[in-house]
C-alpha cells in the first residue's frame, strides 16, 4: 500500500511548477502504482526477513529502499531524479553510515568518492556520446550521478563496484530492447536500474557476516 500511494504524490517533489501541476495520471499512473508496489513489497519483505539483519539496520534497509524506488518512479515518469529527495537522503545516508553492522565509516566514505568519480566520469561521457549521436537528450545526467553517490553511500567499498555492476547489465538489457524497439537514438531512464542494482546489493550481498 505504501508504494502504490508513491505516484500519487511524487510529483510535488520537482521543482518544475509545470511538473508539479500535473501528476501523472491514466495507465502510466496504474503502472507505476504497480511496480511501486511490487517492489516496495519485495524489498521490506526481505529487508524484514528473519535471517537478515537485527530491527534497526533492518528498517534502514527498507527505509533507503523506498527512497530508491520513489527515486526510480520519478525517473521513469519525467526521467527526473528531483533534488528534493535526493540531497536529503544523500545527508540521512551519510549521517547514518555508522548503523550498518558489515560496512563501516571507512567503507562508506570510499564507496562514496568511488560513486562520485563513476558519476562525473559517465555524465561527461554522456555528454560526449549524446554529441556524437546527434540525440536531443545526454543518455546520463546529474541526477544519475547524485544517484551513484547515493548508492555508494548506502553500499559502501566494494559494494558499490557491484550494485554499479547489476545496474549497467539491467540497463544494457533495458537498451537492447530499446534499440530495436524505438533506433538507436532512443535515450530511456537510466537510474531506477542503477537504484535495483543498489538494493540488490542492500539486500543481498552486502550482509556477508
Amino acid at each position: 500500500m505504501a508504494g502504490a500511494f508513491v505516484p500519487l504524490w511524487q510529483h510535488r517533489l520537482y521543482r518544475s511548477e509545470e511538473h508539479r501541476a500535473n501528476p501523472v495520471k491514466g495507465r502510466k499512473l496504474r503502472l507505476l502504482q504497480a511496480f511501486c508496489a511490487m517492489t516496495t513489497a519485495a524489498a521490506w519483505g526481505l529487508a524484514f526477513r528473519p535471517d537478515y539483519y537485527d530491527a534497526g539496520p533492518a528498517a534502514l534497509t527498507a527505509m533507503f529502499a523506498l527512497v530508491l524506488i520513489i527515486l526510480s518512479s520519478t525517473d521513469f515518469d519525467r526521467r527526473i531524479i528531483p533534488n528534493r529527495l535526493s540531497y536529503p537522503a544523500i545527508v540521512a545516508a551519510a549521517a547514518l553510515c555508522w548503523a550498518w553492522p558489515d560496512r563501516d565509516v571507512s567503507d562508506i566514505a570510499l564507496g562514496a568518492g568511488f560513486g562520485l568519480a563513476v558519476g562525473v566520469a559517465m555524465v561527461v561521457l554522456g555528454v560526449v556520446v549524446g554529441g556524437l549521436l546527434g540525440a536531443k537528450d545526454i543518455a546520463f545526467g546529474m541526477g544519475d550521478a547524485k544517484l551513484i553517490v547515493l548508492i555508494g553511500l548506502l553500499t559502501g567499498w566494494p559494494g558499490v563496484m557491484t550494485a554499479l555492476f547489476y545496474g549497467v547489465l539491467l540497463a544494457g538489457g533495458a537498451a537492447f530492447v530499446f534499440l530495436f524497439r524505438r533506433g538507436w537514438r532512443t535515450v530511456f531512464s537510466y537510474g531506477p536500474y542503477l537504484a535495483a542494482g543498489g538494493v540488490i546489493v542492500m539486500l543481498w550481498v552486502a550482509n556477508f557476516d
